[in-house]
């Protein structure tokens, strides 16, 4: 899901607490709608924690979750993130409302809506967070944009696979399996 236009200036209690802001993002003060996924974004987010919860039960290690609330520190400021899918690992409080660092591997896919600049601003609060991986599905395209933290990005597309790299050594992806 990608942002749209900011709905107004709350504090941190405020975003929490009000019903209304769960499918928002919170960026230096602001509630930041996201767009609503169509039907071949849900379908992707659905294939992606698919894919990643069935390889963590069999491994163990940590767990996948969509729209996770991820509070991230940027530059003294506090931004709350929903990629559409995390990994998790080694969480430790699973009962807190929401997970206070950014997760170990994020995969977010570009709405109609979303510009690359929003994307990878994201993808930007993540790393700089400690998400050592992340992939940025881009369904038009049929691609995805594996990205680190200190390595340039990779594109693959039909007839590649994707992998876990350090972070979910061992997962493979057939990245036709994320399309069909």
């Amino acid at each position: 899901m990608g942002a749209t236009t900011p709905l107004q200036t709350v504090s941190v209690d405020e975003y929490l607490s009000n019903p209304e802001y769960e499918h928002s993002e919170y960026v230096d003060g602001e509630v930041v709608a996201l767009n609503v996924g169509t039907k071949k974004h849900s379908r992707l987010q659905g294939k992606c924690f698919r894919k990643l919860d069935e390889f963590l039960d069999q491994h163990g290690g940590g767990y996948a979750a969509t729209e996770l609330h991820c509070r991230l520190n940027i530059r003294g400021n506090v931004r709350f993130r929903l990629p559409d899918v995390a990994v998790v690992l080694n969480d430790t409080d699973e009962d807190a409302r929401y997970l206070d660092r950014a997760p170990d591997f994020v995969i977010e896919i570009r709405s109609p809506e979303d510009s690359m600049q929003f994307l990878m601003r994201k993808m930007r609060d993540y790393f700089a967070n400690g998400t050592r991986l992340a992939w940025l599905i881009l369904p038009e395209e049929q691609t995805v944009m594996v990205l680190t933290p200190d390595g340039p990005p990779d594109s693959l597309g039909i007839g590649e696979t994707l992998d876990g790299g350090a972070v979910l050594p061992g997962l493979s992806v057939p990245v036709s399996d994320l399309f069909v």
